[in-house]
């Protein structure tokens, strides 16, 4: 996905030409500068070595074999317990800011630095995409489990991040399945080039091959039931949407678009597609 400092720069020229983005974007911003730490080190927060190309491709081979996202197999004992509380707290912090409960928020980092909760244990849950104990920890702490699921995947993004760039392009052009290869999230976006349709993972960067008529949500591949809906000002912005499970994708048409859409901003750019969506009666995946 590029030097931090290159994203950085990124968003500062999209805040620039889209000033109603300002919020989701210095959010977005905030939250790299946390991981900075974390990006910087050498093994990303683990304790490996992400230019050892037999260990990435031995992942993308177990991945292939078991037909599980690369994730998956991580043993979440690699990663730095000490820099993973450190980039917790920052990331924590951030939403201390924002207005999160904050004494809530405190216990819980409270909780994990004195061991009582272990933090490998909580990236294990990520990695697998295990949503049971964030829903146990929301109830203790009164917090929603869905803000303590970002926080903990924000400690292990950027890890994610330089495995789905060193990932082979075979992997993804052979995966044919909505979950992300890499990290095992349904994507949210799709980018649509040379009449192919790519699904854009915006949590850690891979573009795959998907098919055209597929819903991501329930797997429909009916072309007579998979419809969409476009922006008028916006013509390479588009909704795609199954009128079974009415679930949606938001998809940039590359051959429409006039200039490129930064990595990892599909989703905070084409904002306003959820609002037509939600307008029609369409839900996020």
């Amino acid at each position: 996905m590029g030097r931090l400092e290159d994203r950085i720069n990124a968003i500062k020229q999209i805040t620039r030409e889209r000033p109603e983005l300002r919020k989701p974007l210095e959010l977005h911003t905030m939250i790299l500068e946390a991981q900075r730490q974390i990006r910087e080190s050498p093994g990303k927060g683990t304790s490996l070595d992400w230019n050892d190309k037999p260990l990435i491709s031995n992942l993308q081979s177990d991945a292939i074999k078991s037909n599980k996202p690369i994730a998956g197999l991580l043993d979440a004992s690699v990663f730095d317990s000490i820099l993973l509380l450190q980039t917790c707290e920052k990331v924590a912090g951030i939403f201390f800011e924002k207005g999160a409960k904050e004494e809530e928020l405190k216990e819980l980092i409270h909780e994990m630095k004195s061991g009582r909760i272990n933090i490998q244990d909580a990236v294990s849950a990520v990695l697998k995409g295990d949503a049971e104990p964030f829903g146990s920890y929301g109830e203790k702490f009164g917090i929603d489990p869905a803000l303590i699921f970002f926080i903990i995947s924000s400690l292990i993004q950027p890890c994610i991040e330089e495995i789905a760039d060193k990932t082979d392009s075979s992997l993804k052009e052979k995966w044919w399945q909505s979950q992300c290869p890499v990290c095992g999230r349904v994507p949210m976006c799709a980018r649509s080039k040379n009449n192919k349709r790519y699904l854009v993972c915006t949590f850690c960067g891979s573009r795959y091959l998907a098919d055209q008529f597929l819903c991501t949500n329930c797997g429909n591949t009916d072309p007579s039931t998979l419809k969409f809906l476009t922006l008028e000002d916006n013509p390479e912005f588009r909704v795609d949407y199954c009128e079974k499970c009415k679930h949606y994708l938001k998809v940039i048409d590359e051959d429409k678009s006039g200039r490129p859409v930064p990595e990892s901003l599909e989703d905070i750019i084409t904002i306003d597609l959820d609002m037509i969506a939600k307008d029609a009666g369409l839900v996020r995946i």
